[in-house]
């Protein structure tokens, strides 16, 4: 890379414009904004106190929320607790399936310190389950009975038990219903020495959780609940009262079918957005309106409004559950409506320097918004394509947009001595003494023209000139597009290397593409130039793989960023090596074998024998490419390795 050591330098139009300095403006924007707060003042206090309030109400949906997370978690606990210890139990040796005793003992052990479950049950592979339950009829309730192993027939609980035996681990399956209820089940394998032998399995009636949303709904006052997703009603109040409906409202209920209109209403509520679910930790605050009214402007009194805190929780089911409770907007009415009047007294001049401030800052920002945008793509060394700034009347601003319109100009005339990629590549990085040299392993990539001085006795020097830029476009466009760096040019041929300054890991893989890029590209421009009288090229290119030393080297006032080694040698040799191995062939392209050892199978290499390069002494094998499949990709894997 060639660096001009003379700064291109212009001066600056000698128009004369009007311009007011920014600090003016930003004096009158701000004693304006602060005029504007004064009126203001009263709204803010207002609003604090408004979002107080709010704020005392999420943080008591949070505390109930969590509470109601909290117990369900621990009734939920202790089931686990229970399938984990027949399990360790069964690792340990304790028991045997086959041991009817033996077997029996353990979970009715395990089923009378966990109140929680209904039953606990051992099923084997083969779908034949054993275990023991809590009788219904007994007195006192609640005394355990065993019951013999026997096939399992009930469709929807061989489905459950079919996709147990796909999963590891400790499991909450599908609802299982059958003539004793509908029931939560648990699960874990039973496992020996690597092998599963079957699963242990705890039933949770689902009434049970609705002791649960009792027990929350007397403390905090609210009715709680607890669905299956959002569409049905798994635990309520109603469920587990004695004196409540018998069957005529059961688990599993869709929303709307249960008979409560606020949890019918359920799923068209409205959630608060000012409740920011990371302060509240993902309990969603909504409003629920019975009525159907659009008018939301005196909510806090309507008797038909109610609100709603909920959460998700996952784990116990196909589906997440959602857990939450609602009261009546009512509730917090009194406090709501000490707020809402001192609020509108302030809302006019609060509307007022909001606009003021977003339009001003809008003014102010868009002029530095385009110094940006260019500065970004000049950064990336973007140069076509951009226009200069235009003049502000802001001093400052204005003082920029000439600055930059002249830098501008400055780095396009630079740009025509240097390789434009190149620079952009180094600009990217940012890596400190990325320029030093150092040793590297790279690829490089050797063209040359075959023939190109007769070629060129034939033609003008305009000619001549025109023919290579056209050639070298072709060139450069393939290396660019595959990450490589153009070097320089040596008269008709091109040196370029793939794998520096970035750290390219299919540098081999990449330079060869495009090596097939250039070959492909030549031979559609020949077929051009026979219609368009232009004479047509052959082009040898030589590839090599191995260590340089590659930064800028040069005197103080002139330095090129260019690589030196042996590789170079023999990349520009195998160049040579073209007219031997394919004299008559348009584009030849030969590889090293330490090139062609780093390439997948998607690239076609044909050996073409053991060769004594000029200027070396031991002999190299050579391959010639063929085939370069579409989409083959410079393979980091491969690449890594073999580097």
């Amino acid at each position: 890379m060639n660096i001009p050591t003379q700064p291109v330098r212009l001066q600056r139009p000698p128009e004369k414009r009007r311009r007011i300095p920014v600090s003016i403006i930003m004096a009158l924007s701000f004693g304006t904004l602060v005029l504007l707060s004064v009126g203001g003042v009263l709204a803010l206090t207002v609003s604090a106190n408004y979002r107080n309030t709010f704020d005392l109400l999420g943080a008591q949906s949070t505390l109930l929320v969590d509470a109601m997370e909290d117990s369900l978690r621990t009734e939920m606990a202790r089931p686990e607790s229970a399938v984990d210890g027949i399990a360790q139990l069964y690792t340990q040796g304790e028991f045997q399936i086959d041991d009817e005793d033996a077997t029996a003992a353990a979970l009715s052990g395990a089923l009378s310190a966990t109140t929680q479950a209904t039953a606990m049950l051992i099923c084997t592979p083969d779908m034949v389950c054993r275990g023991v339950s809590r009788r219904r009829d007994s007195d006192p309730p609640g005394e355990i009975q065993r019951f013999a192993p026997e096939a399992e027939t009930s469709p929807q609980t061989l489905a459950a038990l079919e996709q147990r035996r796909r999963v590891d681990g400790r499991r909450w399956g599908a609802f299982v219903s059958n003539q004793y209820g509908l029931f939560a089940q648990v699960s874990v394998p039973l496992s020996r020495n690597g092998a599963t032998h079957g699963w242990v399995i705890a039933a949770v009636e689902l009434h049970k959780l609705s002791d649960i949303t009792q027990q929350l709904s007397t403390r905090f006052g609210t009715h709680a609940f607890i669905l299956d997703g959002d569409d049905r009603v798994l635990a309520d109040p109603r469920l587990a009262d004695p004196a409540g409906p018998k069957g005529a409202i059961t688990p599993l209920m869709p929303l709307a079918a249960f008979g409560d209109p606020v949890l019918a209403a359920y799923p068209e509520r409205k959630a608060e957005e000012q409740f920011d679910a990371r302060r509240t930790r993902d309990v969603e605050l909504a409003e629920i309106d019975l009525d159907g009214d659009k008018d939301t402007s005196n909510w806090w009194n309507d008797e038909a409004s109610y609100f709603a805190m909920t959460r998700k929780i996952a784990g116990y089911g196909e589906r997440p559950w959602t857990i939450g409770a609602y009261f009546k907007s009512s509730q917090i009415a009194g406090e709501i409506e000490r707020v809402v009047a001192s609020a509108l007294v302030g809302l006019g001049a609060m509307a007022a320097a909001v606009i003021i401030a977003i339009l001003l800052g809008r003014r102010l920002s868009r002029p530095i918004q385009a110094i940006a945008g260019q500065a970004t793509r000049v950064a990336d060394f973007e140069l076509d394509g951009l226009a200069p700034l235009p003049r502000s009347r802001v001093l400052e601003i204005d003082d920029q947009a000439s600055a930059f319109n002249a830098m501008l100009i400055g780095l396009r005339a630079f740009s025509t001595y240097i390789p434009r990629s190149l620079v952009a590549k180094l600009v990217r990085s940012g890596e400190i003494g990325i320029v030093e040299s150092r040793e590297a392993m790279v690829t490089v990539m050797f063209t040359d023209i075959a023939d190109f001085t007769a070629l060129s006795e034939r033609m003008g020097a305009a000619e001549a000139a025109k023919l290579l830029n056209r050639h070298f476009a072709i060139l450069c466009r393939a290396v660019d597009a595959e990450g490589g760096t153009v070097d320089k040019f040596l008269g008709d041929g091109m040196m370029a290397f793939f794998g520096a300054p970035d750290h390219l890991k299919g540098h081999a893989a990449a330079a060869v593409r495009a090596a097939a890029v250039i070959r492909d590209e030549l031979e559609a421009d020949n077929r051009s130039a026979a219609t368009e009288g232009r004479p047509a090229l052959r082009v040898r290119i030589g590839i090599h793989t191995g260590p340089v030393i590659v930064g800028n080297i040069g005197a103080s006032d002139r330095v090129n960023y260019t690589i030196i080694g042996d590789t170079v040698n023999v990349s520009q040799r195998l160049q040579e090596l073209g007219k031997v191995l394919a004299p008559e062939a348009r584009t030849t392209i030969a590889i090293s074998a330490e090139t062609a050892s780093r390439l997948d199978e998607r690239f076609e290499t044909i050996p073409a024998g053991t060769h004594r390069l000029r200027g070396r002494g031991e002999a190299m094998a050579v391959f010639v490419v063929g085939e370069v499949h579409a989409g083959a990709p410079s393979s980091e894997t491969h690449e890594a390795s073999a580097a």
